[in-house]
């Protein structure tokens, strides 16, 4: 049930042309890809319930059908779909009151039914029937029948199985094997496992696979050139107890797939890793240093020797002994360490007898050998100090130098000069001048140093991962996708110059030439191949941190890896690097906000669609990391290798319309990757072609144009009507000589209304048509069709504030009149909002942001015009001084008083400018102003501000920009 399996019961499996894996179950049929399973249900069947696969796998055409063959589905093209049930594709069937039934797989669990009257076997020249306790032999060609000298119950198809045109029968009371062909009945030589009554066969007809069971291992078989061969593939114990029904090895992948009736899928690698344990009772299996040992076999300092396949016991040791370091003198003697005493183990008497070196008050940190050369870090309550020997004299001491962290690793480099690892860098020390003579890298934790059959040095570390030394520069190596090599603890090179690096998470594989390549250029990427349990490890983790020597290299060409649970043998030349075929990938489905869809060739997305994920079908068993799968969006921000997840999707969301390719590639063998391209098409919606744009442009260009106009001639209309009344008014003081003062008077404020109402309007125009100027100069120099799409917008929504605001045009002609005190009761954060909209894309093109925080719930009662025109230029003045910052509007009540904050963070008032504003605004000053050159805006704003008896105030910004508070009534 897990891992998408629709219910535990596996009735049989196979393999399409195209590398997927396709399971028939009680609930429908399944694709398999190596990461996650399709369920196939949406059939009008009224049963689900499958039973073998039929057909011809290389023509892609294969049938299965439900129990009581009543339906049958088609897996073609990698789809089933359903299809009549045709006789060339039933497995039973009646004639002239016979029953007949086409064997077609053999397994554990198959049963012969007494109602079967005669079994038979359809091969390419001609079919064999199994009736009447015989065989008979049909030729397709001829049409001649043949009678074969066997006596053959039905009981006996259990030991049946077949290879091409040849038909085997395992006789296992004679303890022979039979062999039919072409109707010529024969023995044949072959393994005793073919003709042991223990094994149980499994063959299947459409896979042309056949296994050999026995006492729970499971072997392959083969037939080639008349010669019958097994291939040792798993162990199995429980596979008779699982009633294991179906099988098929994936030669591409080395893992056999298992299914059962009861117990769902098992996989099973085919693994040439092998882990050598020690099996003993209340003992970890955490290995350490090891030396080889004879050509096949380790040795470690617990007196254990380890084959890859057994353990046995060399010597005894006390439990004190230290499992971390191991090597032999020159006399082939084993020396380790133990507390605070080098051990001596002698080889002459089968290492039974030992001695012992002790260092008083010292203790022994690191045991170390470098070519010809011992060494040992040892340590007191101050200092480190690194012991060289006289040889493989550990009475004698050479050399001692003093160091300030521990030796952890050491590598002779010629006669003269030793690299020696610290945790904090590479020493080189001159036998020669008995001194350091270098230091290279710096806080570098150096764990491992070697050197590879090219001379080349190099060095693993404490979670820094490893790196190249080169003419006494250092170069880190690029890591894997996960950085597991950060913990890479040793190297060791094949005749193949691959390097096997383990590490705290796995068996890493890697090219040298790579990484030199690497190391020169700095430039290509570096592919690494991971080996996890999944290969047959019993731990991901390695060890060798502390131990020496962690690796070996022994005679029979086997490497030896220690892990946390037992040594890792294996021969590299036998070890599998598994990748795709390059012609197994497949882009042709998509999730379209939650429904499936299959496209060929071309994927459209209608411009209503949200997300889209397109699936990559890729059938590869092994671990996805190792084929580096990726994908890119081309003409996209996506245009970058991001690497696929085991989902193995592809997300499309927030696209804007247009053209796109996505390009997947993944590693093949060789070390190439392999590309593969879809075609994108977005539809667009009308608003997002390039003639509405165009039209939009002309548009407001026009309303633009009308709008000047438009005020224009209103303004003139109203000078004129002025003109005119002024005239009037000239001619009554001619008529009447006592008016004369009044109508002075008349004619003065009419004068100054006139100008405040002209200075008023052209003011709050003057920002936004200033805005749209500058906007339509950057459009007209701009090609870049994203960039135009954003002038086209601001244009736009600037335009369309400005018309709003001429609409109210009208009530300027008021504000200004001693009688106007029309009040009115409206929402303060609608108002503010109002405003807001107007100069949004002009703070917004500075990179500014205006936010509104005013409470939605505050409502005012007061001359809506006249504090319009206030905020319009408190706004204004905030937008123009402002730049990447932001103006934030807020209210507060304060005893039936509204108090609105407007603060900026730009430029700021000057101190002068606030003092001036405010003494402005005292009863003494503003009836009779003296206006200084800082502007009209302010000045208008303080006198609509005592004409509806608020009150203003100015302060400056921490830290910096200005805050302008207005109070006043709220009735």
């Amino acid at each position: 049930m897990d891992n998408g399996l629709p219910q535990n019961s596996i009735k049989d499996i196979f393999k399409d042309k195209y590398g997927f894996i396709w399971l028939s179950t009680e609930g429908g049929i399944l694709r398999y890809d190596g990461t996650k399973f399709i369920q196939y249900r949406n059939f009008k069947f009224k049963n689900l319930s499958f039973s073998d696969f039929n057909g011809n796998k290389k023509k892609d055409s294969v049938i299965i059908c439900n129990d009581l063959e009543r339906d049958a589905a088609l897996i073609s093209k990698r789809v089933p779909k359903a299809t009549s049930v045709n006789t060339p594709y039933k497995t039973e069937w009646s004639v002239d009151n016979k029953r007949y039934k086409r064997f077609i797989k053999n397994n554990i669990i198959v049963r012969f039914g007494s109602y079967i009257h005669c079994y038979f076997i359809e091969l390419q020249d001609g079919i064999y029937y199994f009736e009447n306790n015989s065989v008979t032999y049909l030729d397709k060609k001829s049409k001649k029948r043949t009678l074969l000298p066997l006596d053959f119950p039905h009981y006996r198809l259990k030991k049946v199985f077949v290879h091409d045109d040849h038909i085997f029968i395992s006789d296992g009371k004679n303890r022979k094997l039979l062999q039919i062909y072409k109707g010529n009945l024969s023995s044949i030589n072959a393994a005793s496992i073919y003709n042991d009554p223990e094994t149980k066969i499994y063959w299947q007809q459409l896979t042309n696979q056949v296994f050999m069971i026995n006492h729970g291992n499971i072997y392959r078989s083969y037939f080639s050139k008349g010669k019958l061969s097994l291939t040792f593939l798993a162990e199995y114990k429980n596979i008779d107890k699982d009633l294991a029904g179906a099988m098929f090895y994936d030669d591409d992948s080395g893992k056999l797939f298992i299914g059962s009736p009861i117990n769902g899928l098992k996989i099973v690698s085919s693994s040439k890793f092998y882990v050598s344990t020690k099996n003993l009772p209340y003992e970890d299996e955490v290995k350490y240093g090891s030396i080889p040992f004879g050509d096949s076999s380790v040795i470690t300092s617990e007196g254990i020797r380890y084959y890859k396949n057994k353990a046995e016991k060399v010597f005894y040791t006390r439990e004190s002994y230290d499992r971390r370091y191991i090597f032999s003198d020159d006399s082939g003697n084993l020396i380790y360490r133990e507390n605070n005493s080098i051990h001596r183990r002698y080889k002459k008497d089968q290492f039974k007898k030992h001695d012992s070196v002790f260092f008083e008050n010292k203790k022994i940190d690191a045991l170390l050998k470098a070519g010809n050369m011992y060494l040992a870090s040892v340590s007191d309550t101050k200092l480190w100090y690194l012991y060289i020997f006289d040889h493989d004299n550990f009475k004698k001491i050479n050399t001692i130098i003093p160091f300030k962290e521990s030796i952890n690793a050491a590598l002779q480099y010629d006669k003269d000069q030793i690299y020696l690892g610290s945790s904090n860098g590479l020493y080189v020390f001159s036998v020669s001048k008995n001194k350091l003579i270098k230091k290279i890298g710096k806080d570098i934790p150096v764990k491992h140093i070697l050197r590879t059959k090219d001379g080349n040095i190099w060095f693993t570390t404490f979670n820094r991962g490893f790196y190249l030394l080169k003419n006494n520069e250092i170069i880190k190596m690029p890591g894997d996708k996960n950085d597991y090599i950060s913990s890479a603890h040793y190297i060791l090179e094949d005749k193949n110059s691959d390097f096997w690096i383990s590490s705290n998470n796995g068996l890493f594989r890697v090219n040298k030439k790579s990484l030199l390549n690497y190391a020169q250029t700095g430039k290509g990427l570096v592919t690494y191949y991971r080996y996890t349990t999944e290969n047959g490890f019993l731990n991901n983790e390695f060890n060798g941190t502390g131990t020496f020597p962690c690796a070996n290299n022994l005679n029979d060409g086997e490497f030896v890896f220690s892990s946390m649970q037992g040594f890792v043998f294996f021969k590299p030349h036998e070890i599998r690097k598994y990748y795709p075929n390059p012609r197994n990938i497949f882009i042709e489905r998509v999730k379209i906000d939650g429904k499936k869809i299959h496209f060929k060739d071309k994927l459209f997305l209608e411009k209503e669609y949200k997300i889209a994920d397109v699936y990559i079908d890729i059938p590869y068993f092994s671990n996805l990391e190792n084929i580096y799968l990726q994908a890119k969006l081309e003409n996209s921000e996506y245009n970058q290798w991001v690497d696929i997840k085991n989902d193995k999707q592809f997300r499309l969301t927030n696209l804007k319309p247009g053209e796109y390719k996505l390009t997947v590639r993944f590693l093949s063998d060789g070390g190439k990757f392999i590309y593969k391209s879809l075609p994108i098409e977005i539809e667009a919606y009308f608003y997002q072609t390039a003639l509405f744009k165009i039209f939009i442009f002309l548009l407001s260009i026009t309303v633009l144009l009308a709008i000047i106009l438009g005020i224009t001639k209103l303004l003139w209309i109203k000078n004129k009507a002025l003109k005119n009344t002024l005239h009037t008014k000239n001619k009554q003081l001619r008529e009447s000589n006592t008016n004369l003062e009044i109508t002075k008077n008349q004619l003065k404020n009419e004068s100054d209304y006139q100008k405040k109402l002209i200075e008023s309007i052209s003011h709050d125009i003057t920002t936004p048509v200033r805005f749209i100027a500058l906007l339509s100069q950057e459009l007209h120099e701009s090609d870049d069709a994203k960039t135009q799409k954003k002038y086209f917008d601001s244009i736009y929504k600037t335009s369309e504030q400005l018309y709003k605001f001429t609409l109210g045009l009208k009530e300027y002609t008021e504000l200004y009149k001693e009688e106007n005190t029309t009040k009115e009761v409206f929402k303060l954060y609608d108002l503010i909002e109002e405003k807001k909209m107007l100069f949004d894309e002009i703070a917004k093109h500075k990179n500014t942001f205006l936010y509104n925080f005013c409470d939605h719930d505050v409502s005012i009662n007061i001359n809506r015009n006249i504090l319009l025109v206030i905020f319009h230029n408190i706004i204004d003045n905030a937008v123009k001084n402002t730049s990447d910052g932001k103006i934030i509007i807020t209210t507060a009540i304060k005893n039936a008083q509204v108090e609105i904050c407007i603060q900026d963070s730009g430029s700021g008032m000057s101190h002068e400018q606030m003092e001036y504003y405010s003494n402005l605004f005292k009863p003494a000053n503003y009836k009779s102003p003296v206006f200084k050159n800082y502007g009209l805006g302010l000045h208008m704003v303080i006198q609509l501000i005592t004409k509806i008896n608020a009150e203003i105030s100015f302060q400056k910004n921490i830290p910096q920009g200005t805050i302008v508070k207005i109070i006043m009534d709220m009735q």
